[in-house]
């Protein structure tokens, strides 16, 4: 019985190893885990690019309630960030909220192309008040990098998993807004009597 159960610890980290590599996620040269590409749109200034890019952002902030930041952005309005958050489930014993996934999202723009970099992933847990909502535990947060979450590790890997889908979401929004050319007026033609020439 002592065997098995050393066999088994000894084990748990090669285990817990392959349950990262069935998803391995991209990270930049920090170790984070990090999204990012570089998209061409032709022949579009880098004003209309920023300008796009703060009003999608801008809506994203006034739709969602949970956002109490607003975009940031450098001072030769070339780039953009925003501080974004998604709520994450558990289902046993019922479904409920867990906690909230927090991260950056950063948009530079340059003529005819953009960059997004959505990284900084931080869980961030929940829960009830005395009236019964759901609120964020104060300095209780833990990076998604961390391979291992004690007592809720098929909760971990899920959340981790989810990461490409809920950040190819948000950038397929943007770039479908991005995209979006200005409106030109319409020049008015001013019909001309022949008579008076």
């Amino acid at each position: 019985m002592k065997i098995i159960k050393l066999s088994f610890i000894l084990l748990l980290p090669y285990l817990s190893g392959i349950s990262q590599a069935n998803f391995p996620l991209p990270t930049n040269e920090s170790g984070q885990i990090a999204f990012s590409n570089v998209v061409n749109v032709e022949n579009t200034s880098k004003e209309i690019l920023f300008l796009n890019t703060l009003n999608y952002l801008q809506a994203v902030v006034n739709d969602q309630r949970n956002l109490k930041a607003h975009p940031i952005f450098n001072e030769d309005s070339t780039e953009i960030t925003l501080p974004l958050t998604y709520t994450v489930y558990h289902d046993f014993p019922i479904h409920s909220p867990h906690g909230l996934i927090k991260y950056q999202f950063t948009v530079a723009v340059k003529d005819s192309r953009y960059r997004y970099v959505a990284t900084g992933f931080t869980f961030h847990y929940l829960k009830r008040n005395r009236y019964g909502k759901f609120v964020e535990v104060k300095g209780k947060s833990k990076p998604l990098e961390e391979p291992v979450f004690k007592g809720k590790q098929k909760l971990w890997d899920q959340y981790k998993e989810e990461l490409p889908e809920k950040t190819d979401q948000f950038v397929q929004e943007l770039q479908a807004q991005i995209m979006i050319l200005p409106q030109v007026p319409e020049e008015k033609i001013v019909k001309v009597n022949d008579d008076d020439w």
